[in-house]
């Protein structure tokens, strides 16, 4: 008998380039667990589906990337990272390390620091994103993998 697999949502930001690259090599990685992305753009759109979502405040999704479990626990920022490293073989032991004394907080601030400059460093898209989320350019602009 196959036991069902844990559900993560991942909230970000669809018009970040550095999130959609994450989202896409997320997406190559073979995880434990069934990771669906949203992009945060797509939300009214798509109902709200994310549960616990509601909890967090419209502007801290865009600021920081949000992953919720099924039963509505939110992981923000290095914690959703972190959350989501968990179920990915070979690198379960970077998010133990996460754990130890003073690495959260390294963790944190490195996070907060990224994300503040993600848009001068990486740009941003001009596409806005849909329900059925943000589409990439086509294969052989980007390499390798289909997404959608």
């Amino acid at each position: 008998m196959k036991s069902e697999r844990e559900r993560l949502y991942v909230v970000y930001d669809g018009t970040c380039n550095l999130c959609r690259g994450t989202v896409s090599r997320l997406k190559e990685l073979r995880s434990n667990a069934e990771l669906i992305f949203v992009p945060v753009q797509s939300l009214k759109e798509a109902g709200n589906k994310v549960p616990g979502i509601d909890k967090a405040a419209e502007t801290d999704l865009y600021e920081k990337m949000h992953v919720a479990d099924e039963k509505g626990r939110l992981y923000a920022g290095a914690d959703g990272v972190v959350r989501i490293l968990r179920t990915i073989r070979g690198f379960r032991l970077i998010a133990a390390l996460y754990r130890l004394p003073g690495f959260s907080k390294v963790g944190d601030f490195l996070y907060r620091y990224i994300a503040k400059r993600r848009y001068d460093w990486f740009g941003q898209t001009e596409q806005s994103c849909s329900v059925n989320g943000c589409t990439l350019p086509p294969q052989d602009e980007r390499g390798k993998g289909n997404h959608s």
